[in-house]
């Protein structure tokens, strides 16, 4: 038998986002008793039932919309003797059953796309892995995901391809900071050109890299390049030097951004807090 709160689990751990959709009251005949549960994902599949016949395929219906909403909601149905449905409050002129059913909203975990699986990086995950983040490390080194990193996902894979056969939802969290320069700029440039559409992205970098970095992409973008979603240098002005005290300052930052904060001291160059 399929268990309706493992597959929930399955889905957040996968970063998914779904719509639980729950009997919570039920009069006359009509589907399965209040609590029964039905997961709907974002293709329309479903796990569980509420009943199965006409109310479920409505259900599923309902449940994309809420998805595409990202709204929770309540309605309630009646259904006649011949197992037809009508929505909104009954009238009292059906002699079936009456059901409420309350769709809930089940957010995807916010994805944070970490390239780079160095000490920073290492310690960056610890922090992250607390706050409700789907976290993916990515590394072109062999080997980095035997560091005991504790990602949600760990990718070996070659800078400049990784990712591409995926399908990235809009409004991820990327953070940079690989073990070159070169692996950097290179980075940024394709984050920044993808149709990703990031929320966020973040550079480990001193003013003087940073400079540099934007002077090029000024370049090779033009000066009408949306950098709105770029923090370079990275994080918030918390201060410390060491791989912990920058992970702090960097989650703290990714906070401030995710829950739309503002006032808040940012490493950032000025020219692009303007």
């Amino acid at each position: 038998m399929i268990n309706v709160f493992e597959k929930i689990v399955e889905l957040q751990q996968t970063g998914g986002d779904g719509v639980l959709v729950t009997v919570v009251e039920k009069e006359g005949s009509g589907p399965l008793p209040p609590g029964a549960k039905m997961l709907v994902y974002d293709d329309g599949r479903t796990v569980g039932t509420i009943g199965g016949g006409a109310l479920e395929l409505l259900a599923t219906r309902t449940a994309l919309e809420v998805l595409c909403e990202q709204k929770s909601r309540l309605k309630r149905y009646a259904l006649s003797e011949q197992n037809e449905v009508v929505e909104g409050e009954p009238t009292g002129m059906l002699c079936g059953g009456r059901v409420a059913l309350f769709y809930e909203y089940l957010p995807a975990n916010p994805r944070v796309y970490l390239f780079g699986g160095g000490h920073v990086g290492q310690a960056l995950v610890r922090h992250l892995r607390d706050l409700d983040f789907h976290v993916a490390v990515i590394d072109s080194r062999a080997g980095i995901d035997d560091a005991g990193l504790g990602a949600d996902r760990v990718l070996i894979a070659d800078y400049d391809r990784a990712l591409s056969d995926e399908q990235v939802p809009e409004g991820g969290f990327f953070v940079i900071a690989t073990h070159s320069h070169r692996f950097d700029y290179a980075l940024l440039r394709r984050v920044l050109t993808s149709d990703w559409k990031p929320r966020y992205v973040g550079v480990i970098a001193s003013k003087k890299k940073a400079t540099g970095f934007l002077r090029d992409l000024k370049t090779e973008l033009g000066s009408g390049a949306d950098l709105r979603a770029l923090y370079m240098p990275i994080g918030l002005d918390t201060g410390g030097s060491s791989a912990a005290e920058i992970a702090v300052s960097i989650a703290a930052e990714i906070q401030a951004v995710r829950y739309g904060r503002s006032g808040l001291l940012h490493l950032r160059l000025e020219a692009l807090a303007e």
